[in-house]
């Protein structure tokens, strides 16, 4: 089997709401992701040939994961982050932000991004999410 590899770095903030606890505050992170893509065959004809598939396919997705994500605040699509953002629309600076539909830790982020990678037809194998340079969550589906 072939797995290829590539990796991104992002900044982004966010909170958890109902969390005690200092995470439960605004603050941010150094978000280092690392996607592996597997492939047991290698493609026989056209402009992959050869390839599992091409790194600058694969390029363009983790700078759409990046754009999705970096220098927002993730914010999670429920009533306490409804409210947030009804009160950064009354500050007179803009801040951008994601809403998200799960609690934005490292694990449901670390998934999410899994199957948006999925989505664009990469054979996605693994995907590891670094909240810190030593704390990280790996998700892969089932072998």
């Amino acid at each position: 089997m072939f797995i290829l590899k590539s990796e991104i770095e992002f900044d982004s903030a966010h909170f958890l709401s109902g969390y005690e606890g200092k995470c439960a505050n605004i603050h941010g992170h150094r978000y280092r992701l690392i996607v592996k893509i597997k492939g047991d065959k290698l493609k026989t004809s056209g402009n992959d040939r050869a390839m599992v598939e091409d790194f600058s396919f694969i390029k363009s997705t983790l700078k759409e994961i990046h754009d999705l994500f970096d220098h927002k605040i993730i914010i999670e699509d429920d009533e306490i982050g409804k409210d947030l953002i009804n009160k950064l629309k009354t500050v007179p600076q803009e801040f951008k932000y994601e809403l998200v539909q799960y609690r934005p830790t490292v694990e449901e982020m670390s998934r999410n991004i899994f199957f948006i990678i999925k989505g664009k037809g990469i054979n996605i194998y693994e995907v590891e999410l670094f909240e810190t340079p030593t704390n990280s969550c790996i998700y892969r589906e089932d072998d």
